[in-house]
């Protein structure tokens, strides 16, 4: 996942310490994602999917600050894949294979030819040009060679995850996100973007079709300030991008499930890059947030803990700034507070009951909650006896890792908290 100022003319080109953590983020979401997807297929003898870097780079990098050699993304996502594969098979009785076929684009001519020979060098040489493509283009002017070998590895259902690391915004536009999820119901992206670089192509006529497209009142949400003015805050262009343009974005591109999170920087930790995950299920978007959680010294959310965290009193620029959301203990404990009264007030509005996966669908894109951590309130919920959580069975489940999708959720005849 490069950038533009990346060079290997010379060898590996240099890396900030910091953008190590997006190559963390993406194997743990690989290896989290391959158990997901293979946890309820004990028959099964193959998955397979393409994985797509889009902006790839040349495969090794030097870190600035120590000169240690570090792996790129595509060396990285190869390994993760193996581990994920070992972790998944030592728990079943039949073995899967994780047939991955991996495409790896870049418009850098000197970044893929580095590849080809750090793939080469470390015993992948052989697959390049089978189950590994190497594609020097735009990753835009590519987007339907991609396509078609998505569609070539797995004609009956397309699969894939998109890894978009781009340096701006205009190197995928929304349009072109838009054919991605609506290629196939599986495909995922995964955007990342430059903070610095994203205020570039910001203004205040961008504001004002936000505006319009959403139909909200932006310029209350500012103070009558400008984009510009925005800008010279950092927390405030922060909290601007995740409470507004994370909400145009996901309008044009379609996607039902998304979270609008940065990944912190080094020294003040205020987010030097923006880290959307985009998708057409609730399971992906819940895979992403445990990341976030389990990564919680690397990102930061600007809104609230619950149900709306991107609501305006919650994002409003008007208010006092407290230092963000930290995916940290306090964070947790904040969230769990917040989800024990909203959940409950939702339930008691039930006109029938739900199930969980319905509860946790309609609301996870307004909440920073994992589906574990809405168990967990369901659950003390349960244990007052303001809620009732039935198997498919009708038994009665009480505690949350027992709770699954299909669990149907009811308030109970004499609910307490709010009458």
């Amino acid at each position: 996942m490069a950038k533009k100022h990346y060079d290997w003319t010379d060898g590996p080109a240099e890396l900030d310490e910091h953008s190590l953590t997006k190559h963390s983020v993406l194997v743990d979401y690989l290896k989290r994602y391959f158990g997901q997807r293979t946890l309820n297929a004990p028959g099964r003898d193959v998955f397979r999917i393409t994985l797509v870097d889009g902006f790839c780079g040349g495969g090794l990098y030097k870190l600035k600050k120590t000169g240690a050699e570090a792996l790129g993304s595509p060396l990285r996502m190869l390994q993760a894949v193996q581990e994920a594969e070992f972790l998944i098979n030592q728990k079943r009785t039949k073995p899967i294979v994780l047939d991955v076929q991996y495409v790896f684009v870049d418009a850098d001519a000197t970044a893929i030819l580095h590849l080809e020979t750090v793939l080469k060098d470390h015993g992948y040489g052989a697959k390049i040009g089978t189950s590994i493509h190497l594609i020097r283009n735009e990753f835009g002017l590519a987007s339907d060679e991609v396509l078609q070998l998505i569609k070539r590895h797995t004609p009956r259902t397309s699969k894939a995850i998109f890894f978009l690391d781009q340096y701006g915004y205009t190197d995928v536009p929304a349009p072109l996100i838009r054919k991605i999820l609506y290629g196939a119901h599986g495909n995922e992206v995964v955007l990342t973007f430059h903070v610095s670089s994203f205020a570039t192509y910001t203004n205040d006529e961008l504001a004002s079709k936000i505006e319009q497209t959403l139909q909200i009142d932006l310029q209350s949400c500012l103070d009558g300030r400008s984009i510009d003015s925005i800008k010279d805050n950092e927390a405030d262009w922060r909290r601007f991008i995740q409470g507004a343009l994370y909400q145009a974005l996901v309008t044009e591109c379609g996607a039902r499930f998304f979270t609008p999170f940065f990944i912190r920087g080094e020294g003040s930790g205020h987010g030097e890059y923006w880290l959307v995950h985009l998708s057409q299920h609730h399971r992906a978007q819940d895979v992403m947030k445990q990341v976030h959680w389990k990564h919680h010294n690397h990102f930061m959310h600007y809104g609230g803990p619950g149900l709306d965290m991107l609501a305006p009193h919650t994002m409003g620029f008007r208010q006092e700034f407290t230092g963000g959301f930290r995916f940290d203990d306090v964070a947790h404990h904040e969230s769990s507070k917040a989800l024990l009264e909203q959940l409950a007030a939702r339930i008691y509005k039930f006109d029938k009951p739900k199930t969980f996966g319905e509860i946790f669908s309609d609301t996870c894109n307004g909440s920073p909650a994992t589906a574990g951590m809405y168990k967990e309130v369901l659950a003390i919920l349960v244990q007052e006896k303001e809620i009732h959580v039935t198997s498919a069975d009708k038994r009665t489940v009480r505690k949350a890792r027992y709770m699954s999708d299909t669990d149907v959720v009811q308030h109970s005849k004499q609910i307490r908290l709010f009458t």
